[in-house]
Order: C-alpha cells, then sequence, then structure tokens
C-alpha cells in the first residue's frame, strides 16, 4: 500500500523524512516548507523596487525584513538534516579573494569596507531566495507579484512625468525635460527594472488574462520610454533578440520559420537604413530624429563615459590589482581632469564590468563573467530537466511544457538584457538584479530534483536506445538479481 505524505497547511506533497543511515544528500536542503516562506517571497518581490525614502545608508524596507529572514533561515539551517545550497559559489568566491586585495590599494577603507559588506548581504540574501523557492507554486506567485509591482512602479514614473510637464505627455519623445526615477535611485535604474520586468511579465502569457497581460507590457514599455534611458531601449532590444531565438531553440518548427522571417525582415531593414545613410537619403530626418529626441543624448553620454574611463585608466595604471571596491568615485583628479564642475573628486566608472577590472583587479572580473556564464548554464539546467517526467520520459503536458518554454524564454533574455545594460551602467548592488538571478538558480534546482531522484531510485534509462551496445546484452541472470 502506498502512503502519500501531505503538507497540512498547503495541501503540496510533504517530502519523506530520510531514514538513519541514509545518505544525506537526500535530505531537504533549506528550510521546512511553510506558506511563510512563500509570502516572504512575494514581499520580496514588492518591495525590492521600492528604493525611496532611503533610509541609512541606502537602506529600504527590503533590508529590514532580510535581516529578520536571514536570521530565521540561518536558525533553520542549524537543524538536523539540512543542507545548503550554493549555486555560484566559486564564482563569487574569485570576486571576494580578488576584492580583498584589492582593498590594499582603496583609498578610501571606508567606501572598500561598504561594499564588500553590500556584497556579502547580497550573496546571502540570494542564497536564501534560491533555497525557499521550492516549488512552482512559489515562482509562479513571485512572478506575478514582480509584474503587477513592476505596473504601479511604471505608472508612477508616468505621472510624475506629467507632473512635470503639466500633465501631459507630449514631451515623451523630447531631448530635454524630466526624467522620472520611479520608486528608485535615478532613471537608469529604473529602465534597468522595466526592462527585467517587461520579460518577467511575458513569462505569465497563458497563466494571466490576454488582455490584462498586454495593459501591463504596454504600461510598462510606456515607463520605459518616460526614463528616456537609451541604454534600457537599447538593451530591451537585444533581449527580445535573445528571446525569440530562444524561442526558435526550444519551440516546433513554425516559430522557427516565424523567427527565421522576422530576422530576415530586420536584416533587410537594417541594411537599406545603412545604405540610405551613406548615399545622403533621409539623412536630414535623422539629423532631425538625433537633435530633437532623446536619442541625441547618446554622443553627448557616450562622450561623459569615455572621459571617466580614460581616468579610471590611469588609475588602473598604478594599481594593476585593483584600486579597491567602492573607489572609483573616491579619486581626487587634477584641475585639467575633472569631471565635475564643481568637484575634484572623480565619477563612477558607469560600467560593472569595467568597475570590477579596476576596482576589484583581474582575478574578480573572472569570478564576474564566471557568473554570468553559470547563470545561462542554470537556465539551459531548467529547459533540459523542467520538459521531463518523473520518470524521465518527455513530458506529455502541453500546457506545462508551454509554462517552461516561456520562462526559459524569459529567463534568458532578462539575463542578456542585464549583461548588455551592464555595459554602461554599474547594477550589480540592485536589489532587483539578485532577485532575478535567485529565481534563475531557484528554477534550475527545483526542476533538477525529479532527475536527481531517477538516479538515486534507479528509474529506468530516458533514453534506452543510446544505452551502449554492451549494456544491452546482459545475460538474464545478471538482469534478474535483485538490487
Amino acid at each position: 500500500m502506498t502512503v502519500a505524505l501531505v503538507h497540512r497547511g498547503t495541501g503540496m506533497p510533504a517530502r519523506p523524512r530520510v531514514p538513519a543511515g541514509a545518505p544525506r544528500g537526500s535530505a531537504s536542503p533549506a528550510a521546512p516548507r511553510a506558506d511563510g516562506w512563500r509570502i516572504y517571497l512575494v514581499l520580496s518581490a514588492i518591495l525590492a523596487p521600492l528604493c525611496v525614502p532611503a533610509g541609512p545608508g541606502q537602506s529600504s524596507a527590503l533590508d529590514f525584513l532580510n535581516l529578520a529572514a536571514l536570521a530565521a533561515f540561518a536558525l533553520a539551517l542549524l537543524g538536523p538534516g539540512r543542507r545548503l545550497r550554493a549555486p555560484l559559489f566559486a564564482p563569487m568566491a574569485l570576486c571576494a579573494v580578488g576584492s580583498l586585495v584589492a582593498t590594499l590599494n582603496a583609498a578610501s577603507a571606508g567606501n572598500a569596507a561598504l561594499a564588500l559588506v553590500q556584497d556579502a548581504y547580497l550573496f546571502g540574501w540570494f542564497l536564501l531566495i534560491v533555497n525557499v523557492v521550492r516549488d512552482p507554486a512559489d515562482l509562479r506567485a513571485v512572478r506575478r507579484a514582480w509584474a503587477f509591482t513592476a505596473v504601479a512602479v511604471a505608472l508612477v514614473a508616468v505621472v510624475q512625468f506629467m507632473s512635470s510637464n503639466h500633465g501631459s505627455l507630449g514631451s515623451l519623445f523630447d531631448a530635454r525635460g524630466a526624467r522620472p526615477a520611479g520608486t528608485l535611485y535615478n532613471p537608469n535604474m529604473l529602465a534597468d527594472y522595466l526592462v527585467l520586468s517587461l520579460f518577467v511579465t511575458a513569462s505569465l502569457a497563458g497563466e494571466i488574462p490576454g488582455a490584462l497581460l498586454a495593459a501591463a507590457l504596454g504600461t510598462l514599455l510606456l515607463g520605459l520610454v518616460a526614463s528616456k534611458s537609451n541604454g534600457g531601449l537599447l538593451t530591451l532590444l537585444g533581449g527580445a533578440a535573445v528571446w525569440l531565438a530562444m524561442g526558435a531553440a526550444t519551440g516546433g518548427r513554425h516559430l522557427r520559420r516565424l523567427v527565421a522571417v522576422g530576422a530576415l525582415l530586420v536584416s533587410v531593414a537594417g541594411v537599406v537604413l545603412w545604405f540610405g545613410i551613406e548615399w545622403g537619403v533621409g539623412e536630414q530626418s535623422f539629423r532631425a530624429l538625433t537633435r530633437h529626441t532623446f536619442v541625441g543624448r547618446y554622443e553627448k553620454s557616450t562622450a561623459s563615459r569615455w572621459h571617466i574611463w580614460e581616468q579610471l585608466e590611469r588609475s588602473y595604471a598604478r594599481s594593476p590589482l585593483g584600486i579597491g571596491p567602492g573607489n572609483s568615485g573616491a579619486l581626487t583628479l587634477s584641475i585639467a581632469e575633472r569631471e565635475r564642475r564643481d568637484s575634484y573628486q572623480s565619477k563612477e566608472a558607469h560600467s560593472d564590468y569595467l568597475a570590477y577590472a579596476i576596482e576589484r583587479g583581474p582575478l574578480a572580473l573572472v569570478g564576474l563573467l564566471l557568473m554570468l556564464m553559470g547563470a545561462f548554464f542554470h537556465v539551459a539546467r531548467y529547459w533540459r530537466n523542467a520538459r521531463l517526467r518523473p520518470d524521465g520520459a518527455p513530458a506529455d503536458d502541453v500546457a506545462a511544457t508551454r509554462r517552461a518554454r516561456l520562462w526559459t524564454m524569459s529567463m534568458a533574455a532578462a539575463l542578456a538584457a542585464s549583461a548588455l545594460h551592464s555595459l554602461v551602467i554599474e547594477k550589480l548592488h540592485f536589489r532587483h538584479y539578485w532577485l532575478l538571478l535567485a529565481l534563475v538558480c531557484g528554477s534550475s534546482l527545483m526542476a533538477a530534483r525529479p532527475a536527481l531522484a531517477r538516479v538515486r531510485c534507479g528509474a529506468p534509462d530516458p533514453v534506452p536506445a543510446q544505452r551502449p551496445a554492451a549494456a544491452m546484452r546482459l545475460p538474464a541472470r545478471v538482469r534478474e538479481v535483485p538490487s
């Protein structure tokens, strides 16, 4: 007789206790399943973009909630049979070692210490989220909370824009004008959050009504345009390209053809535009576009960043192991080199890759790149395991496979857009970025559990036709030996 254990609070299947003497690898690696953790996950998605009003050290309401959650999680890990899952630990360890070495050259020890504490806190929160995302219901609740919160943040940004333009959206594409920040610190941070939110919201297709989904995506796009962030719009295009490519890679033949036709049309349009500019066709219209819209700020912002990067390059030449975490904005410049009209203090690096290379040294930069590669590895791992049944055969639930495909496409697109945006802003301290990274890794580990159970329980090979020929011709008496 088979007895199914069911969790009394959630109605979800409960995990059986591991008998004495059994391998500890089969024990639950996180805190006990409880409705409280799901509520915490939803609150994290709601509070992640609410950065203003800021508390001491730019803290927010989420940080105070996280302190209590981290303490409870640490106590839960002390229980018997608990094991911490720590994805991306090796890359982050490389970053930490490089950062500690670079601290020896820090002009501001206070900035370096604050950056290291911030790194430890964000990675600890990342591990907490990874370990408490335990089933698809958790993931679905977080994504819905994220989507609806992002719509509210976008509406706040649009209202801020309209209030500064006498209640009008007429100057939405103008080169000048106020740039709203919504509930975040600055417009670029708002744009980064909205780009990630667009892909998280897109993953809910089929789970929420189509009209509601279209309205949400339209609102998010309007808020992104209101931020007037060139980097945000360009990374959205890059993420959309990855979204379509992943759809072609994971979808059927018809979807591949549709993506191929779309790519061909975009390529033809790009070639026509390039030749048109080269031959002077439409040159006046193009100049008017760049002069009178916020696209025209691209050249100015690029020149400003190049000036900052040149100053940091000279500082890095004097300290090849790094100038210290958080010390890009703590350098004192000469009159000829200064970047601010009223100060001789340098500006931040405005690039995650450059900031890691110059502030933390080459070892930390390698760790950062490995961390990004590891995140994409977890996306692929999720898709490989999410489309299989517990017995290892391909899933016959079409709706579940479609949901897994959409989430795979959205994770890959959001990570790609984020990696592109890191070229022009420093975003590794954004709370919403670490929440996304935790959901990616948590989804991967959650989908991998059935595959791990198949191996431990001796389930049949999901692809028996690929077994070696010698293994298929074992004598009958060998095959009948009881396990």
